[in-house]
């Protein structure tokens, strides 16, 4: 007994000090996971009135330029930047050559007069020079980036820059096209010139000699951009910023958030730094006490399982660092986080109750990193709240996409209401939030790909994956039914008694069905022998001794677990494998064995391995699983047979140990009796006879 007492006190000890562990480490996480600044204790928006009493500078401070208004003025000032392009003289020099020596030896071979022939080369070499004078590029203009929405550029020329017209310049084919004219012109004027020309190639002479300068186009962008200014000013100690009741314009807003962001990155002294982290600290622990307190009074069963607190405070934590990386990240407004998809994955497998008050505590976390943290926290909490008392169980898809619906709504609804309560005016209400409430509410539809992860990642069973397990056309099911049919119609009979019970009892009626319709899934292996498998006549137990048939009766529970492994069935599925005979004994043979052996039996031989049902959903079945198979060995099936064999079956549950561990109370036990003798009626369609009325 003293050894039992200290095994339980050391696994009481570890379970606490595990618990205790697993909730520091998650207030650790969420400290650091706010934000490392002070907090701004005013709450405000543009356009909206200042609440608050009128406020004064407490400290110099800049009026910091928005991140747009910064961007529009850097893209202002780029447009002004002219970029540079060296004009490379040494091209055109070296193709002016070529193009005299053709041009010479042309003249040489038509034995053209030294005179025309002089003013001919004159006319081409000048015509060629004008065109690469004013700049020859590869490719057209619109292939070159820098100069995009430009009109000028800077051309570069022995160190000298010159401002230049973008249309001026020429790419390599309308220089070939240019060329081409002004040497067609020419041929028109005087035959003897055509005789020249026709045998020149003009593109044979032409090359690219305009090229981007990106060295000096950078450094003139970096002296541009350095008169870029990120402030409008700055706002001294003790200038009043805003009065009680003032409309907060756009100016107003400009400097309320420039203080903001001034208070948050001030730390200060020591002595404030040090305060900053007591409070986030003392914020943390108070919200997990609350928790912590709520789990312990509420649903105390939940601090019983490891695996579901950490669950639970997984969950809370990888949401909130999730919209705290939404947040970081400034590119999206937090509503686009499908922040009830929490809510939603703790109903599917814990309950409603938890939820609700984990979506709280997470919303009240959250909004305290985010801008408008208390409109957050507004509009979070009833849609979360919405969300999980919608949806009793995630069962089907459609109930997802109908939950998704209700969560745009509630969100809408509520932030249009706050919005006409401050502004009481449909003309103020920012309609574009509606687009992020809506692709909030799209992707809660992930809740569904994500029960599934969580469901191989924790080990939980969802009412889908249930559903799923009890579709007759399962696997194992319809292999059950084909070569152990009988086993198979008592399976559903075992199930149809198990779920009314568990339905009108509490407790998860989908779980139940599962667990009766695979919990003698061991009688698949040697259905013959099992009475309700064998054909009239045929009983093998005739060839066996007693010891031997109990041994096979009680073998198909191990081989059910065996089985449920190979084929990847849960573990809660199992545990109604495992504990529907408990600890019984094989009650036929080991009584008829007693009769026959005057020597001591060795009663383990006929016992059923255990463990006896824990859980009243494992209890339910195994009663269940007794009623149903005893009832068919009645000869008469009337309701005072049905209630001697109820009353001798819960008798014999009882003094066994069987339900020690299972949570029924007195009044349970009653229900359940009344349960299963409504329903056996239902079954064997029997009729209660009434007294005849007394006058």
């Amino acid at each position: 007994m003293d050894l039992r007492k200290n095994n339980w006190f050391e696994t009481s000890s570890w379970h606490s000090i595990y618990l205790t562990l697993i909730f520091i480490f998650t207030g650790v996480i969420l400290y650091f996971a706010m934000p490392q600044e002070g907090r701004f204790r005013y709450e405000f928006q543009k356009g909206r009135p200042w609440m608050h009493a009128t406020l004064i500078a407490p400290f110099n401070f800049a009026i910091l330029k928005s991140d747009d208004a910064i961007k529009q003025e850097h893209d202002s000032l780029l447009k002004s930047l002219t970029p540079f392009y060296i004009l490379h003289d040494s091209i055109k020099n070296q193709q002016i050559n070529l193009l005299s020596l053709k041009l010479d030896e042309i003249t040489l071979k038509e034995n053209t007069e030294i005179y025309y022939s002089r003013i001919v080369k004159s006319k081409v070499v000048i015509l060629f020079e004008k065109i690469y004078n004013s700049g020859i590029l590869e490719q057209d203009i619109s292939n070159y980036p820098p100069l995009a929405g430009k009109r000028e550029l800077l051309k570069i020329r022995n160190n000298l820059a010159e401002k230049v017209a973008v249309g001026q310049l020429y790419s390599l084919k309308r220089a070939y096209s240019e060329a081409n004219v002004l040497l067609t012109q020419l041929k028109k004027g005087d035959p003897d010139y055509k005789k020249i020309i026709d045998k020149l190639h003009p593109e044979e002479y032409l090359s690219a000699n305009l090229t981007y300068d990106a060295e000096k186009t950078k450094a003139e962008e970096q002296k541009i951009l350095e008169n870029l200014s990120t402030t409008y000013g700055v706002v001294q100690e003790g200038e009043r910023i805003v009065s009680q009741g003032d409309v907060i314009s756009a100016r107003t807003y400009i400097i309320l958030d420039s203080l903001k962001s001034a208070f948050e990155k001030s730390r200060g002294d020591l002595t404030k730094y040090y305060l900053i982290v007591i409070g986030k600290a003392l914020f943390i622990s108070m919200l997990l006490l609350t928790l912590f307190l709520f789990i312990y009074n509420i649903r105390r069963k939940l601090l019983k399982s490891k695996r579901d607190v950490t669950f639970t405070l997984f969950m809370m934590t990888l949401m909130v660092l999730f919209c705290r990386f939404i947040v970081s990240a400034n590119n999206f407004p937090v509503y686009i986080v499908p922040f009830t998809a929490l809510a939603l994955i703790i109903r599917t497998f814990l309950d409603a109750r938890l939820a609700i008050f984990v979506n709280t505590i997470t919303a009240i976390i959250v909004g305290f990193m985010v801008p408008n943290g208390y409109e957050f926290i507004l509009l979070s909490i009833p849609a979360g709240s919405i969300a999980v008392i919608s949806q009793n169980n995630l069962q089907r898809r459609d109930q997802l996409i109908l939950t998704s619906i209700i969560i745009f709504f509630v969100y809408a609804a509520t932030y249009i209401s706050i919005s006409l309560i401050q502004e009481a005016s449909f003309a103020a209400i920012d309609w574009s939030m509606m687009k992020w409430f809506l692709i909030n509410a799209v992707l809660t539809l992930i809740t569904y790909i994500v029960v599934f992860l969580i469901e191989k990642s924790f080990g939980f069973v969802s009412d889908v994956t249930l559903i799923e397990l009890s579709y007759s056309n399962q696997k194992l099911l319809r292999k059950l039914a084909e070569e152990a049919p009988g086993t198979f119609q008592h399976s559903l009979q075992v199930a149809n008694l198990a779920e009314e019970a568990i339905l009108r009892l509490g407790g998860n009626p989908l779980l139940v069905r599962a667990g009766a319709l695979y919990h003698d899934i061991g009688k698949l292996l040697n259905p013959q022998y099992f009475t309700e498998n064998q054909a009239i006549g045929i009983n093998p137990h005739d060839q066996l001794t007693f010891e031997e048939s109990a041994q096979k009766i009680m073998e198909h529970v191990r081989l059910g677990v065996e089985l449920a492994h190979q084929h990847k069935i849960p573990e809660q599925i199992i545990d109604f494998i495992s504990t529907h005979h408990g600890t019984t004994k094989t009650g036929y043979y080991y009584i008829q064995l007693n009769k026959k052996s005057k020597s001591e039996i060795d009663e383990a031989r006929f016992t059923y391995p255990g463990p006896v049902p824990a859980t009243r959903e494992t209890a339910v079945v195994m009663l269940a699983d007794s009623i149903e198979a005893a009832s068919r060995s009645l000869d008469k099936k009337n309701n005072e047979n049905f209630v001697k064999l109820i009353d001798h079956i819960f008798k014999l549950k009882i003094e066994a140990g069987q339900l020690d561990f299972a949570p029924l109370t007195f009044r349970d036990i009653t229900l359940l009796k009344e349960i299963f003798l409504e329903k056996l009626h239902n079954i064997y369609h029997v009729r209660i006879t009434y007294p005849e009325k007394l006058h």
